[in-house]
């Protein structure tokens, strides 16, 4: 129409463009992540698993291909901006999934067989769920009935034959526990249910050096290291994200009044100290040792693993 000559991402616009007209723009959306995982800070055994075993495993379309995995640990660990990064290193669509349920009766069995035509069409695509345990309940005799049949149809497309390798669903949430055990079972998305962790050894050193690496000039010494590790002990990556934040903030403010916008280790120590993290502790821990006792990969947990240490995650869990 506009003589223009049509390039491959013309028709991918027009497709998203089409398929979001049919469901909602509030329901779906096609999205392409501006990070890969070259982006992503510390999570080094994270980011090679992710690499070496879990990329193939999405790309193929053979009998080693997975369903769907899930992906759990406490708020501000980074899930969402660490597995964005995963989206955007493969070269298949991604469909976030934001709301399928509808507040007038019926309409949500009508937006999702909408979108299981649309999935059936697909070749390729990676299902993005985050805060997966608000987008889908339980099936329990306390849901309500349109809940029910949503998770159940879910559930039956998780696990259908005829889909594998051509639809990986990744849920993520903070509250693994929250969601139905029907999900969570192998064959859907427990087959690897991955644990997002605070940054600890090496890694929470690589997060400090990122979170000064604008505002301080030079190189760092291992005693200056030692005392910032101190002061930011209890951090999550969003709280070191934070820390980063004020750090430029207060740059600027110096260069306002000096000739600088660097901070000496004194400037930047006394930022850290005057920071309170939130009062979520408790339940930060709680999702930790829920993210520790859902994960599906010895290799991917922190220390050793025995079946002792495990029930004393569960005796923990009891407790908070």
């Amino acid at each position: 129409y506009s003589g223009e000559k049509l390039q491959p991402e013309d028709v991918i616009e027009k497709v998203s463009e089409f398929i979001q007209a049919q469901l909602g723009e509030d329901v779906v959306e096609f999205k392409k992540p501006a990070h890969n995982l070259k982006d992503i800070v510390g999570n080094r055994k994270l980011v090679d698993f992710l690499k070496t075993q879990l990329i193939p495993r999405i790309t193929s379309t053979g009998p080693d291909a997975i369903p769907g995995m899930s992906v759990c640990g406490p708020i501000g660990s980074g899930k969402t901006f660490i597995f964005e990064g995963l989206a955007g290193e493969l070269d298949i669509p991604v469909l976030v999934l934001k709301n399928i349920r509808s507040m007038w009766f019926g309409q949500t069995d009508v937006i999702f067989e909408r979108l299981r035509r649309l999935l059936m069409a697909l070749v390729k695509v990676l299902i993005f769920v985050d805060e997966a345990d608000t987008q889908f309940g339980g099936v329990g005799r306390d849901a309500h009935s349109t809940e029910r049949r949503l998770t159940g149809k879910v559930q039956a497309m998780m696990s259908d034959p005829q889909l594998r390798g051509n639809i990986t669903w990744l849920l993520m949430t903070a509250r693994i526990y929250n969601l139905s055990p029907d999900l969570r079972r192998e064959g859907r998305v427990g087959d690897i249910v991955v644990p997002v962790l605070d940054p600890s050894g090496e890694d929470r050193e690589a997060f400090l050096r990122w979170t000064i690496a604008k505002v301080f000039r030079g190189s760092l010494p291992d005693d200056a290291v030692e005392q910032l590790l101190k002061v930011t002990q209890s951090y999550s990556a969003a709280s070191f994200a934070s820390l980063r934040s004020d750090l430029e903030a207060a740059s600027l403010l110096k260069k306002d009044s000096e000739a600088t916008d660097k901070l000496t280790l004194d400037e930047i120590i006394a930022v850290a100290e005057d920071r309170i993290l939130p009062n979520i502790g408790p339940i930060r821990q709680y999702q930790t040792l829920q993210a520790l006792l859902n994960c599906t990969r010895k290799s991917l947990l922190p220390g050793d693993y025995s079946p002792e240490i495990r029930e004393s995650w569960v005796k923990q869990i009891a407790q908070l």
